[in-house]
């Protein structure tokens, strides 16, 4: 942009840098005032430091700013996770010290590190893990305290392995981080002196999973290991990105930061110890940018009162896509509400939501006599090579711009001067018309996707490709469209006007406070933090604030609180700086290890195509298969109608027994059981966000024999879901093939339920609960409860449940086992086939707008099932009640005959009804319990859980039957109806006509 008279004045000016995979882009600002006084592309080097170098030296020539005026530079980089992604040597192995209460009968053994890494990666970084004494309950209580020697046991076979950098794991680190501060400090110092003692001079890294991410301890600790193996990288990079600047500055002080995910920064220390922060900054860089860009704009033209006080949809074409994303009144970007994945890893810190198309300045037009295509094929880095304008035999995206141009001459010229316009004579007015309108087509579309609330919005268009839309040109769903200057910079700029946040998520207890109360304590820690990461305290406000209470856990409940600010910049020289380290040499993984990464990581990976895929039935038997277990795993995340828990880590431990031991998973139809037989069923008690964190320890399969101990029962000769719906779902086939007989295809619910006497078990019982009794609870960790009679059905889930927050708010309980002549007559049959053709619908369509359809398909078709309703989550309110989470759902959307209409859906723990207010104010009951309503997120096409509702998610909503097991009774309706979750005004109507599930052993013996 050049140069312009700049009055000298300190820390007036930052430079932001953005490091992209073609190009790395370098801005100057003013902050007084707020304008960029030059920009700069230099291309991206192997490196990356050699072109950050190139691209600020440039700044500083033309800008003829002094370089005591400019107080930081901002780098974004996707360099730590490309290497990732490309599973890069530069990746170190990671030792994993898990503090889950011990080896013997800890939490989540059965769910080790690295379990859902994919093979190559865990090939290159895993090591054998260690689990060790420590952790957490929900209450802030230990589960068991640090042991010191056995801390220090494994950081001599840390050292001695050759694996120096270190990833520590305790449950429940978010709320008390105490123990992985301690085992960290004793692992360092062991680890410290045996390097010593054995003459190395490699100096031992360790990240703590509680500075990575939150509540989730999967994805937290699979965050912390990713974390682990960059920080030598990291220090490599950041010490280079330091000595640059150094350079540049000639001694002049220059902090240097790195921006992070969420559009805040950190300081290079802090992002030598947390590269994964850094991962995903690009997209929020070119959002936030944007937002810098345009109120920059606006001042100019308007005025300062004129900036945007509403939404805003910025689009970066670049050569190949469009990616789209929200900035929020609060000036940050909506955050995505699904799991990030990273290099095809599971974690749980936050990532902008970001949608993309394939539209973009390399984008293929395809023409046929009935049809015009654009996209989503494209050319790329070789458009000055391929495309028609340049010499080549590829009609593209430019090639419509310049047609267009040529066409309309008194229109302005993106690309005057730019290639032979002769080679276009061919492209006629009629069929840039059509290219033009679908492009059109897709920007609206991707618009619609990408905005949160009804009615039109503005929409910025930035990026190398924003030639392919005119400013000022009418698309649906948008109020304006608008270019700015600078537009073709904006990672960059973003990355310049970066702010600082603070972060705290935590659970908090509300027994002697309000929930008030506790949530202006979190604030004020979220301040703290804010303060602490650099941000100027009188600048700092609080903008997002999310209350979640703890299911089933009285007087808890999760708080989590951001906090915002402007960067405080201090002069100081040595801000940002680190000295340097000695980097440990990469050393061959140990034969012990070897063999471990060989027998249990490297298995065959078998590619079968989904369409092709038929499970395998013997003998009568359904022979379960890890492609069968990930299908059931999704239907019954459907199926938990939207509570019951994520069935995740189920999936994971029973998919680690079918890879040990194919064949061992066996289920069979309840038509099919033995005259005589008998069949147990177990399920998980408790929370489903403690299970989130405390992950299991065989409490089920424990609960089960010690209720057989006690009451001397004999073997039972299979098992049934207590649930499908869930988590519960999957419990029993790890259970059955612990025990070395075949798991039902039915269970007691057809769904999930939030108490143990909605269970049709009892339907054909008693108010006095014999049906339910006798039952045993069991922590996982040593204690043990049976109960053996009650005066009410109810007091049976009651009095269970308080004994579960007793042992941790989770708890494994086993049901008495049944005759099967009792199972096929009171069981609902085929429900594990049910979860099947769920999971099957939802790997099969692979356009995610039609899941919804596909899944109504596969249950049984329109007379069984409808979709309701899509749309857009506007509200959601929530209320903690008896231990069970109350609230209402409102989804701003379209009803199925297309009419709009708000539709409210009320909860406890599970979606209970769904009310319709149309346009005219009518109020209309769609569905009601017991048939089952799922409310699915149309980012995924997966079930989602009432914890999981969010405003501005897009979801749509269905509605199955349930079976008559509910239906048919008056006890039936009043254990399952409407009444039975506390909802008495709402009258049952069947949403249709129940159609058995087809059987999968049926289907395909």
């Amino acid at each position: 942009m050049g140069s312009i008279g700049v009055e000298s004045q300190a820390g007036e000016y930052r430079i932001g840098v953005d490091v992209g995979g073609t190009n790395t882009d370098a801005v100057l600002i003013s902050l007084r005032p707020i304008q960029i006084i030059a920009s700069h592309k230099a291309p991206t080097t192997a490196d990356v430091t050699t072109g950050i170098n190139e691209a600020v030296r440039a700044l500083i020539r033309t800008s003829n700013v002094p370089l005591d005026t400019i107080s930081c530079v901002i780098i974004g980089t996707t360099h730590f996770v490309n290497a990732v992604v490309q599973r890069s040597s530069s990746l170190h192995r990671v030792g994993v010290v898990r503090l889950c209460g011990g080896a013997e009968d800890g939490f989540g053994l059965g769910v080790p590190p690295f379990i859902d890494f994919p093979r190559d990666l865990r090939h290159l970084i895993s090591t054998q893990p260690f689990f060790c004494q420590g952790g957490h309950q929900i209450s802030g209580t230990e589960i068991s305290p640090i042991d010191e020697a056995e801390v220090k046991s494994v950081a001599e076979k840390l050292v001695k392995d050759g694996i120096f950098d270190v990833a520590i794991s305790g449950i429940y680190s978010p709320l008390n981080s105490a123990h992985e501060v301690q085992a960290g400090d004793i692992l360092l110092k062991h680890m410290n002196e045996t390097s010593a003692s054995l003459g190395l001079s490699s100096s031992p890294r360790v990240t703590l999973s509680h500075q990575i991410s939150s509540v989730g301890f999967l994805a937290r600790e699979n965050a912390a290991i990713l974390n682990a193996s960059l920080r030598p990288l990291a220090e490599k990079t950041i010490l280079a990105f330091q000595k640059a600047m150094q350079d540049i500055f000639e001694g002049s002080p220059c902090a240097l930061y790195l921006t992070q995910n969420d559009g805040s920064v950190l300081s290079a220390p802090d992002a030598i110890d947390l590269p994964i922060r850094t991962f995903n900054s690009g997209p929020t860089n070119s959002i936030s940018g944007g937002d810098f860009l345009w109120n920059a704009a606006s001042m100019e033209a308007y005025g300062a009162s004129s900036q945007r006080q509403d939404s805003l949809v910025v689009i970066d074409i670049g050569g190949t896509t469009s990616d789209s994303g929200l900035l929020l009144p609060n000036g940050l970007p909506r955050m995505s509400s699904i799991m990030s994945l990273v290099g095809g890893v599971r974690t749980n810190f936050a990532l902008p939501a970001v949608e993309s198309i394939g539209l973009g300045g390399g984008s293929i037009v395809q023409m046929s006599p009935d049809k015009l295509t654009v996209g989503p094929e494209s050319v790329g880095f070789q458009l000055p090579q391929k495309a028609r304008l340049f010499g080549g035999d590829v009609l593209t995206t430019t090639d419509i711009v310049a047609a267009n141009h040529m066409h309309s001459p008194a229109a302005e010229n993106p690309l005057k001067g730019l290639g032979d316009l002769t080679r276009l004579t061919d492209i006629t007015p009629d069929i840039v018309k059509k290219a033009k309108a679908e492009m059109r087509r897709l920007l609206e579309d991707l618009v619609d996707r990408t905005k949160i609330q009804k009615g039109d919005i503005d929409v910025l268009i930035v990026g190398g490709g924003a030639i392919l839309i005119d400013e000022g040109e009418i698309l649906s769903g948008v109020r304006a469209v608008r270019k700015v200057k600078g537009g073709e910079v904006a990672n960059a700029v973003g990355a310049a006007i970066s702010r600082v946040s603070g972060v705290v998520d935590t659970v908090v207890d509300t027994s002697h406070q309000s929930l008030k109360q506790a949530q202006e304590t979190v604030a004020t820690s979220a301040i703290d933090a804010a303060v602490m990461n650099g941000a100027q305290r009188d600048t700092v406000q609080i903008v997002e604030v999310t209350v979640l209470p703890i299911q089933y856990v009285d007087a808890k409940a999760r708080i989590v609180v951001r906090a915002v600010g402007v960067l405080d910049v201090v002069k100081i020289s040595e801000q940002g700086m680190s000295s340097a380290i000695t980097l440990p040499k990469k050393t061959q993984q140990s034969v012990h290890q070897a063999a471990m990464v060989e027998a249990n990581l490297m298995a065959p990976n078998k590619e079968i195509k989904v369409e092709d895929y038929k499970p395998h039935i013997e003998k009568g038997h359904w022979i379960v298969s890890a492609i069968d277990l990930e299908w059931i795993a999704n239907g019954c995340r459907v199926l938990g109608c939207g509570g019951g828990g994520d069935p995740y880590q189920q999936y994971l431990k029973i998919k680690s027994v079918v890879e040990k031991s194919p064949g061992a998973i066996k289920i069979v139809s309840p038509l099919d059981l033995p005259e005589g037989s008998t069949i147990g069923c177990t399920g998980c008690m408790g929370s489903p966000e403690v299970s989130m964190e405390r992950m299991e320890a065989d409490e089920c399969n424990k609960a089960h024999d010690a209720l057989i101990r006690v009451m001397q029962l004999p073997p039972v000769d299979g098992f049934l879901a207590l649930e499908i719906g869930g988590g519960n779902g999957m419990v029993n086939l790890e259970v059955a093939a612990a025990h070395g007989v075949p798991c039902v295809d039915a269970d007691y619910m057809g769904r999930a339920y939030p108490t143990y006497w909605q269970t049709t078990i009892n339907v054909y019982g008693t108010p006095r609960g014999e049906a339910l009794l006798p039952a045993t609870i069991a922590s996982g960790d040593g204690s043990f409860m049976t109960m053996t009679a009650s005066r009410t059905d109810k007091l049976v889930d009651s009095a269970l449940r308080a004994s579960t927050v007793e042992m941790g708010c989770r708890a494994g309980k086993a049901g008495p086992p049944k005759p099967g002549r009792v199972v096929q007559e009171q069981a609902i049959h085929n429900t594990v086939s049910l979860a099947w053709w769920i999971g099957r619908a939802i790997a099969l369509e692979k356009n995610i707008a039609e899941r919804a359809s596909r899944i109504v398909e596969s249950v049984g078709g329109s007379a069984n099932a409808k979709v309701l309703a899509e749309g857009k989550i506007t509200n959601v309110e929530r209320v903690l009640r008896t231990g069970h989470t109350y609230g209402i759902v409102e989804i701003d959307g379209l009803l199925n005959d297309g009419s709009a209409a708000t539709i409210k859906i009320p909860f406890k723990n599970e979606n209970a009804y769904v009310e319709a207010v149309g346009a005219d104010g009518a109020v209309s009951i769609l569905a009601s319990v017991p048939d089952l309503i799922v409310v699915l997120d149309s980012e995924t096409g997966s079930g989602l859980g009432t914890p999981e509702y969010k405003y501005g998610l897009k979801v749509a909503v269905i509605a199955i039957a349930a079976s008559p097991r509910w239906t048919d009774t008056r006890r039936g309706l009043e254990l399952g109806g409407p009444g039975s979750m506390g909802f008495d005004d709402i009258q049952y109507v069947p949403i249709g006509r129940y159609t058995m599930p087809r059987s999968v052993i049926e289907a395909y013996s």
